[in-house]
Order: C-alpha cells, then structure tokens, then sequence
C-alpha cells in the first residue's frame, strides 16, 4: 500500500493490518503489538488477518477519553493579551515574546 491518503477504509467491514491501524490512527507495528491487549482477535481468510471495523470502533468508543496531564518541570504562568486569558509555559522565550506584546503600542485604528 501507498501513503496514508491512498488507504480507502469507504464502505468496508473488515480491514487488513494496515488499514486498521490506519483506522485507528497508529503505526501498523504499534498496531500489531498491541492488537491483543485491547482484545482485538482478527480473523483468517484466504491468509489474510482482518480485523472487523465495528469492533474496532468499539474498543476506540469504549476506551478512556485523552486526559491532558502538566508536563513534569513547566511552570505555567497565567497572562492576558488583549483581553483574552491564557496560560503560558514557563520557556524563557515565550516570556520574552509576551514582554514585548505588553510593551508595544496598540495600532491605530483607521478612519
């Protein structure tokens, strides 16, 4: 198979390694790997392992939604520009970029 934008998952119900990792957004070895914890059991037919695209769907459905954690080290700092809030790590450049904005003046506006 070609490149990722070649694989046509359209109207199918059973899908090869690699269009079920494409399905599922992973590596195709990532896949294979961890096919068996999730409990994912493909079937054989004429030599081909295809795995069913609703059960699929359903491990993905069924799994923990993404909980976003802090990075170990970051200091975020809270900022406002232009009246929007924001959270700002704590990279010394970033700091540098937003002590700038503060101090520039605001544009004029037209007439």
């Amino acid at each position: 198979m070609g490149a990722a934008e070649d694989i046509n998952l359209s109207g199918k119900d059973w899908l090869t390694v690699i269009e079920a990792a494409h399905y599922c957004g992973v590596h195709e070895d990532t896949f294979a790997k961890k096919a068996s914890e999730y409990e994912l059991h493909p079937r054989n037919f004429m030599g081909k392992k295809l795995y069913e695209k609703a059960e699929l769907y359903k491990v993905i459905y069924q799994s923990p939604q993404w909980q976003r954690s802090p990075s170990i080290g970051a200091m975020e700092l809270p900022t406002s520009i232009g009246g929007m809030a924001m959270v700002v790590s704590g990279n010394p450049s970033v700091q540098e970029v937003l002590s700038r904005l503060r101090r520039s003046e605001p544009r004029k506006r037209r007439s």
